[in-house]
């Protein structure tokens, strides 16, 4: 009868920890959704509600600021980020994307990088591997960043004119960002014009 009864409770175990692993495993860590992105042009996928920032940033070397909006999710110590500058210069997208890469002190020989020509497109692709800080008081760790940077080009360029550079991120700690989430965040950025 003994054995009956520490059978039983042993099923019981096993079945209510079961339950708690399929309860964790159908409350989704990211909730992804679509969001227009009406002033590009455009929508991207985001795994959370995303909030909209903007600034003007003097990048050096350019005589006037370029105002950067930034509409970013963050899931955990990772973020998810669609960002634009309607008013840059022809060497602003690179500006950007040093930066990028500095948050994480990428180095030279960790990362790989892509550029397509498309029409009125130039796009870059980088994936780099660095370290960031999850809190000022914290040593360093892995962190990884996939980042595609379009820079749209005036349809009749005149000296100055301003480019239209439009970057798509997902950055974080290596363990926790995965390249399957990256992927689906980067290639979701749809521009309609």
């Amino acid at each position: 009868m003994r054995f009956f009864i520490l059978v039983r409770r042993l099923i019981l175990g096993v079945s209510l920890v079961g339950l708690i692993g399929l309860i964790q495993a159908c409350s989704p860590r990211m909730d992804w959704r679509e969001v227009r992105l009406d002033p590009i042009g455009g929508s991207a996928l985001f795994p959370g509600k995303p909030v909209e920032v903007s600034r003007s940033l003097q990048i050096s070397g350019e005589s006037d600021a370029v105002t950067l909006t930034l509409r970013s999710a963050r899931i955990d110590n990772t973020v998810f980020a669609v960002g634009w500058a309607l008013n840059g210069q022809s060497d602003t997208r690179e500006k950007l994307e040093a930066a990028m890469l500095a948050n994480i002190s990428a180095e030279s020989v960790q990362r790989s990088q892509q550029t397509l020509h498309h029409s009125d497109q130039v796009i870059h692709e980088v994936i780099a591997s660095g370290q960031m800080r999850l809190r000022p008081d914290s040593g360093p760790v892995p962190a990884r960043l996939w980042m595609r940077s379009l820079s749209i080009l005036p349809a009749q360029p005149e000296q100055g004119d301003p480019v239209r550079i439009i970057e798509i991120i997902a950055a974080g700690p290596a363990q926790e960002l995965r390249e399957e989430d990256a992927r689906l965040f980067i290639e979701s950025l749809k521009l309609s014009r």
